[in-house]
């Protein structure tokens, strides 16, 4: 291992100059290679190398409604819906349920015209899928959404 970082002879780095020291001593006598990153050993143990995958993702579908699965479990999920009349509602299932929430849906509607007033409103979602509404004048040839949930 490398010397202490400190003065005094007796002094004790903090956990800080720990941190950087087991760093400096792994890249020292490290035997990492492309494609791996400096794993910490935790508060006793030695840095290690640990080998990443290239991919953050774990599952995707690149369709018209797909999803993405990220490693730690977020999942994005986007698509479009049908056509909602003036005062419609138009409901969509996601590509894939989402196992424990879906947290938020972010919308966006297209719209044939936006020459009148236009509104439009989403409820709750489930795991499996959500409801668009129209509260305007303009209908909309669909929503574009983009689900966010794990």
């Amino acid at each position: 291992m490398t010397k202490l970082i400190g003065t005094g002879a007796n002094q004790v780095p903090t956990n800080a100059d720990l941190g950087k020291l087991a760093y400096q001593d792994a890249i020292a006598n490290g035997t990492g290679t492309a494609g791996q990153v400096l794993q910490s050993g935790g508060a006793t143990g030695s840095p290690t190398w640990a080998t990443i995958s290239s991919n953050p993702y774990t599952a995707q579908s690149t369709n018209a409604t797909g999803y993405i699965t990220l490693v730690g479990g977020l999942i994005i999920q986007w698509g479009k819906s049908g056509y909602i009349g003036t005062g419609g509602s138009s409901s969509v299932s996601f590509a894939i349920t989402f196992p424990n929430a879906c947290r938020t849906v972010a919308m966006s509607p297209h719209a044939a015209s936006t020459s009148n007033s236009f509104g439009w409103a989403s409820g709750a979602p489930s795991t499996s899928g959500v409801t668009f509404y129209s509260r305007g004048a303009v209908p909309a040839s669909g929503i574009y959404y983009i689900a966010i949930g794990h």
